[in-house]
């Protein structure tokens, strides 16, 4: 690959000069010196060492930002609080927060889980319960 400007996403193929990057991952530039190697982070920010252009490949865009390209800013901002793109689920920091939020949340939760609409929802996580011998 030829040297590329920060910003560009990059996708590990060998590790011929033992970097720290993992093969197949992408990663943003970060670093570019002048003597063929460059420096990366990952997508929490975190740098790797130095790398050599001849180790990677440009990346193409990710779906995620195809997406978010062609909507409208609410609804990208409504998605990123989500993992996934098949299966999303709400991110756990999100979670975390919304739960905090709701008041009285143990108890609507057991006045839920008591009806016949909530058992289903909780069966499949009981633990198994320990078989009381009749005596």
């Amino acid at each position: 690959m030829n040297p590329a400007p920060t910003g560009t996403r990059i996708r590990i193929t060998s590790n011929r000069f033992n970097h720290s990057y993992t093969i197949g991952r992408v990663y943003t530039v970060a670093h570019v010196d002048d003597d063929g190697t460059f420096r990366a982070a990952d997508d929490a920010g975190k740098l790797g060492n130095w790398l050599r252009w001849s180790e990677c490949e440009p990346a193409n865009p990710s779906t995620w930002a195809r997406i978010a390209a062609d909507l409208p800013e609410d609804l990208v901002k409504f998605l990123a609080c989500f993992d996934g793109i098949g299966d999303i689920s709400l991110k756990e920091s999100v979670v975390d927060v919304v739960l905090t939020t709701v008041p009285d949340l143990h108890e609507r939760l057991v006045a839920l889980v008591g009806t016949p609409a909530g058992e289903p929802l909780v069966a499949a996580n009981m633990p198994p319960r320990p078989q009381q011998s009749g005596a």
